[in-house]
């Protein structure tokens, strides 16, 4: 058999072409036993009709030949046939109405009827005839505009082709007419959407769809995919204090800024940590890469700061060439506090901290200290280098010996390997600077260090003092006014 409509071969068991879809109708849709039945009914009705009509004719043609005869018998059944005969008419033309009337409502089943679309839909559906399905969901969709379960349906039968794109788009309509809608609807095309285009790695679309949603409640939900863009800790402006500027994303992902004005892609410095805005003006520029790679716009403030920067610090030693030792001491002002290296590289907050005067070392040095306020501005680095040079012949390593043989002599130690009497361990001695001790002289300052078993050395509360001059050596103490007290050995 073939299809009517194209004329391609019918397959035995399918009940739509498959070239062009189009509904084979061998055996009748609605309720096949009425139609028969009310297509026999008017055809009888009509041959009677014609029979009767043929009848009456040769009647009307008889009785004027007749009637000169009077009303007989014969005349009168004739007229009772003609009662009878109006009733079968009337009876007749109230089949034909009714007919027309079941017939008109198989046709408005068939093309107005929801139901009747949806279910034909699920029938060709179960034998994967899909877009036919999809043909008979639209004719749905028409005459019920505001059905969201038809527009769920129709979208499921084009993801299952893999027509993604399509699927999207039905499901659009939804969130493009949320207010024909309900919200449940509205939540739902938002999740199928979203797991359409994940499917096919369009995070772009998932983006540009969520942040044109007006609905907070969706978006908290989906919010992963989005890359907003970064938000600020201070608003632009001018301020009179140094900014911790803070930097933050709506979801998990990478900030990228420049402080220059240009603009920030994913080659530009990666925030990790506040920005510190110091006495300037800056232009900061963000923008927020999300781990989907998506990238939000970029984002822009400018701010102006003018905070005092303070006076760097003073320092009591000037740089030089030095025979005798110096305390190194620095001043600031009272809200700042004083940071130094001994490396060469610049201070700052985690540098060593300055808390008094700094005995200046043997040898080469250099000392660099800053002056930070209460604020966070730092100063100007005052720098500093010395060379200490003394002139005498008992060196750090004769001093430290001393301390030894010393402590040997008073019966602290059993030998130069600093061993002690009931102990695993053994003293060590280190150089730590030279001082000036008033009218003594200068003085190595020795510390000693206790070096248990396993190599680990504690520093002790034992300091030792080695005079320059003549290598004497002693210990030093602090009497109740803080003051150095010489004690022999």
């Amino acid at each position: 058999m073939k299809c009517p409509k194209c004329g391609y071969e019918w397959q035995e068991g399918h009940l739509y072409c498959d070239n062009c879809g189009e509904e084979f109708r061998i055996v009748p849709d609605f309720e096949p036993e009425i139609e028969e039945e009310m297509e026999e009914t008017l055809s009888t009705l009509f041959v009677e009709l014609a029979q009767e009509e043929m009848q009456e004719t040769e009647e009307k043609e008889i009785i004027p030949a007749q009637k000169s005869k009077g009303i007989n018998g014969k005349a009168q059944e004739r007229l009772k046939g003609k009662w009878g005969r109006g009733w079968l008419i009337g009876a007749t033309f109230f089949c034909i109405l009714t007919a027309v009337f079941c017939i008109a409502g198989i046709y408005w089943y068939r093309n107005y009827s929801v139901s009747y679309q949806v279910g034909r839909a699920r029938e060709c559906a179960s034998q994967e005839a899909y877009a036919q399905a999809i043909i008979y969901l639209e004719k749905a969709h028409e005459l019920d505009k505001g059905n969201g379960e038809i527009l769920f349906l129709m979208a499921d039968y084009y993801y299952i082709q893999e027509k993604y794109d399509p699927a999207a788009y039905t499901l659009m309509e939804i969130v493009e007419k949320k207010g024909e809608y309900s919200n449940a609807d509205l939540e739902n095309a938002y999740d199928k959407i979203i797991s359409i285009y994940n499917q096919t790695e369009d995070y772009e679309s998932i983006n540009e769809l969520l942040i044109k949603c007006e609905d907070d409640s969706i978006v908290s939900l989906f919010q992963q995919y989005m890359a907003k863009p970064p938000e600020f800790s201070y608003v632009e402006g001018c301020y009179e204090e140094v900014l911790p500027l803070k930097l933050s994303a709506n979801t998990s992902g990478t900030i990228y800024y420049t402080l220059d004005g240009s603009e920030p892609d994913e080659g530009s410095q990666v925030y990790t940590a506040p920005i510190f805005l110091e006495t300037g003006i800056y232009t900061v520029k963000a923008c927020f890469v999300n781990d989907y790679g998506i990238k939000s716009d970029v984002v822009s403030n400018t701010y102006k700061i003018d905070v005092l920067i303070p006076a760097p610090p003073e320092v009591s030693v000037y740089s030089g060439d030095y025979y005798e030792p110096y305390s190194i001491e620095a001043q600031a002002a009272e809200d700042c506090r004083i940071y130094y290296t001994t490396d060469g590289t610049v201070p700052t907050e985690d540098s060593t901290v300055y808390t008094s005067a700094i005995p200046m070392p043997l040898g080469e040095s250099v000392y660099k200290f800053v002056a930070i306020s209460e604020e966070g501005v730092a100063s100007d680095v005052t720098a500093r280098s010395y060379n200490l040079t003394l002139n005498t012949e008992i060196t750090v390593d004769v001093a430290i010996s001393n301390v030894i043989y010393a402590l040997i002599n008073a019966d602290v130690l059993l030998d130069t390997e600093g061993k002690m009497r009931g102990m695993n361990g053994r003293n060590v001695y280190k150089f730590n600077s030279v001082i000036r001790i008033g009218e003594n002289g200068d003085y190595y300052v020795i510390y000693e260090y206790y070096e248990d078993a396993t190599g680990i050395q504690t520093r002790t509360e034992r300091i030792y003092g080695v005079n320059v001059q003549d290598g004497t050596a002693c210990r030093i103490t602090y009497n109740e006014q803080g003051q150095i007290v010489l004690v022999d050995i």
